[in-house]
C-alpha cells in the first residue's frame, strides 16, 4: 500500500525541531511516518552536502567533508525490527541501507564489539544468556544487564562518541514511554547533537513491571529536552482502515464492554469467541490458523507465557504448520551453541555437548531454574533410556568425521539430533537453528576451516540473544502477550487458559486493560480469542460481552 501522509504526518516528516515527540494510538502509522521523516532528513542533509562541496570546487580548494549522514532506528525486540524494515522499504526508497533498525541491546553490543577490544573489553566477547547462567561451568561473558552499562562507559570516550555524532544525523525511538532510565540514558549518549524522534503512545506502555518505567513521567522527561516539540496524530488506523477492531480495542480498555463498537466488531465477524473444552484449546487454534492460511492470511497467536507458547509451538509443529516462536530469540541462540559443540564432537575437538544441551534446554522450559530434563543431560546416567540415545548420538557424530568429514551428513544428524534422543519440547527453535547450521557447514564445505565454523556461528549466537540475527520470516508467529507490540498480522488469535495469574489488580486493572488493547489492536482484519471454560476477570467481561447474541 503507498504511503500518502496526513497533514498530522506531514508535520512529523517536515519539522526541523530537534526533538519531536509524536503520540498516537495503535495503528496510526507512527513507525512508517518516522521512516518517512527519516528520509526526508537524509535528503536534505544530502542537499546541504551537495551545496559544500559544489562550493569548494567552484573555489578550487580542498576541503575534507563530512561523510554522508545515517538514521538509526532503535525499537525493543527483534521481531519489531524485522517488522519495521518490512514496512520502511517502499517508503525509505533507495537510502534504505542508511537507515539502521537495531534493538537497544544490539546497538550496544555493536559498540562494544567495535571499541571494546581497545578499551577494557578485550576479544573475543560474549553474550551470557540466563539459561547458559544458571547451569553450572558457564563461560565468562557480559550478561543482558552489563550490555547497556558497558556500552555507556565506551560512548563516554571522545573518540567513540564523535565516531557517532559524526555518523548519524537522525536518531529515532520506538515505544519510547516503555525505557527505564538506563536506556533512556543510553540513548541521549547516542549521537547527542544528532535530531531525535521519539514515538509513543502512553496507552501502549505494558512494561510497568520494569524498575523505573513510567510511560507519562517519561513523556514529561522527553519534552523538557531543548527544542521539544509534541505532535499528535489522529487516531485513525491504518492497520484496520474500518476503525471496527481499534474501536473495540478502545472500548475495552476502558472496560466499557456496552459499547456498541463491540457488538459491531462482533457481528461483522472481526472480532469473535471460540471456547475449547479440551485441556489447552490446540486444536482450535490449528483450525483457525489452517482457514487463515489457507485465504493467505498471515496470522499471530498470542499465549500467556513461555511455557504456554512453547507447548502451543509443538502442537502447531505437530500439525505440520511452520512457524516462528517469537521472543525465544535464547533459545535460537543457544540452539546454534549446542549444534556448534556437536559438529566440534564429530571433528574430534574438545566440546561440551551435554552441557550446550542442558543449556539449550533450560532455555526452552525455564529463566529461573534448571529444569529436570537439563538436569539429567549433565548426569545421563541416572536416565538409561536418555544414555543410550545419547550414545547413538555420539556414535552417529562420530562416524561424520575424520580426515575427510561428511559435513552434508553432519547437519543432517544435528538437525534430527534433538528429537532422536527423546526431547521434543519447543523443538521448533532447534529446526530453524539447524538450518543456519547447515547453511555454514555448506559454505565451509569446500575450503573447510574449522575456526570459521566456530567463528561464524558463534558471531550468530550472540548477534541472536542481542536481538541483531534476523532469521526467516514465517507467515504464522507464536509469542506471549508482552511480545506484541510493534507486531501485526491479517489475523491475531489469543489462546487464554485458566488459572492465569495477571498480577494483583482489581477493576478497573489499569495497567491489565492496556495489555487487552494491545492485544485487540494488532489484527489487521480478524482477531479470534480462544478460551477455556473460566477466564480471568481481566478477559471475562469482554468474553461474555462478545459472547451475547448479535
Amino acid at each position: 500500500m503507498t504511503y500518502k501522509p496526513n497533514d498530522e504526518q506531514r508535520t512529523v516528516i517536515t519539522s526541523q525541531a530537534p526533538v519531536v515527540v509524536v503520540l498516537g494510538g495503535a495503528g496510526t502509522g507512527k513507525t512508517v511516518t518516522a521512516v518517512a521523516a527519516a528520509r526526508e532528513h537524509l535528503q536534505q542533509s544530502d542537499e546541504k552536502l551537495t551545496v559544500l562541496r559544489a562550493a569548494a570546487a567552484r573555489e578550487g580548494r580542498r576541503a575534507r567533508l563530512p561523510a554522508r549522514e545515517r538514521a538509526l532506528f532503535l525499537s525493543f525486540s527483534r521481531t519489531a525490527v524485522t517488522q519495521i524494515i518490512d514496512r520502511a522499504g517502499d517508503v525509505i526508497g533507495n537510502l534504505g541501507p542508511r537507515l539502521e533498525v537495531s534493538t537497544f541491546d544490539g546497538f550496544a553490543w555493536r559498540i562494544i564489539c567495535s571499541f571494546g577490544p581497545h578499551h577494557g573489553y578485550p576479544a573475543p566477547q560474549t553474550v551470557q544468556s540466563k539459561a547458559n547462567s544458571l547451569v553450572e561451568g558457564a563461560p565468562a561473558g557480559l550478561t543482558y544487564d552489563e550490555l547497556i552499562p558497558a556500552a555507556n562507559r565506551l560512548m563516554a570516550l571522545p573518540k567513540v562518541r564523535d565516531h557517532y555524532s559524526s555518523r548519524y544525523g537522525i536518531v529515532i525511538c520506538d515505544e519510547f514511554q516503555d525505557t527505564d532510565p538506563q536506556e533512556w540514558n543510553f540513548l541521549q549518549q547516542i549521537a547527542p547533537s544528532a535530531r531525535r524522534i521519539l514515538l509513543g503512545d502512553v496507552n501502549q506502555c505494558i512494561y510497568t513491571f520494569k524498575p523505573g518505567v513510567d510511560a507519562a513521567a517519561r513523556i514529561d522527561e522527553a519534552m523538557a529536552l531543548p527544542g521539544a516539540t509534541e505532535i499528535r496524530l489522529l487516531p485513525t488506523s491504518y492497520r484496520d482502515p474500518s476503525g471496527m477492531l481499534p474501536a473495540a480495542a478502545e472500548a475495552a480498555r476502558l472496560r466499557d464492554f456496552s459499547d456498541p463498537a463491540i457488538q459491531a466488531a462482533a457481528a461483522t465477524g472481526r472480532l469473535s469467541v471460540i471456547p475449547f473444552e479440551d485441556e489447552a484449546g490446540h486444536d482450535q487454534v490449528v483450525a483457525i490458523t489452517r482457514r487463515a492460511r489457507h485465504r493467505g492470511d498471515t496470522v499471530s497467536v498470542f499465549t500467556h507465557t513461555n511455557s504456554a507458547t512453547t507447548d502451543l509451538s509443538d502442537a502447531l509443529t505437530t500439525a505440520g504448520l511452520a512457524h516462528e516462536q517469537v521472543g525465544f530469540t535464547e533459545a535460537y541462540g543457544e540452539a546454534l551453541s549446542a549444534q556448534l559443540a556437536m559438529v566440534q564432537f564429530a571433528l574430534r575437538q574438545d566440546a561440551q555437548v551435554l552441557r550446550s544441551l542442558a543449556v539449550y534446554v533450560t532455555a526452552t522450559q525455564s529463566r529461573t531454574r534448571v529444569p529436570p530434563l537439563a538436569q539429567q543431560m549433565l548426569a545421563p546416567q541416572n536416565n538409561p533410556l536418555l544414555l543410550r540415545a545419547l550414545q547413538r548420538l555420539s556414535d552417529d557424530l562420530r562416524a561424520t568425521g575424520g580426515d575427510q568429514p561428511d559435513l552434508d551428513r553432519l547437519a543432517t544428524v544435528i538437525a534430527q539430533a534433538y528429537s532422536r534422543i527423546g526431547t521434543h519440547r519447543g523443538q521448533e527453535t532447534w529446526v530453524q537453528a539447524a538450518r543456519q547450521t547447515r547453511n555454514t557447514l555448506r559454505r565451509a564445505s569446500e575450503n573447510f576451516r574449522m575456526g570459521a565454523i566456530s567463528d561464524e556461528l558463534l558471531r550468530m549466537r550472540d548477534e541472536t540473544l542481542v536481538g541483531s540475527q534476523i532469521v526467516r520470516r514465517f507467515p504464522i508467529q507464536v509469542m506471549n502477550l508482552h511480545q506484541t507490540k510493534g507486531r501485526e498480522a491479517d489475523t491475531t488469535i489469543l489462546l487464554l487458559g485458566p488459572d492465569e495469574f495477571y498480577g494483583y489488580e482489581d477493576e478497573p486493572y489499569p495497567n491489565g486493560s492496556k495489555l487487552l488493547y494491545v492485544v485487540m489492536s494488532r489484527a489487521r482484519k480478524h482477531a479470534h480469542i480462544v478460551v477455556p471454560r473460566r477466564t480471568h476477570p481481566l478477559w471475562e467481561p469482554l468474553v461474555t460481552a462478545l459472547q451475547q447474541p448479535v
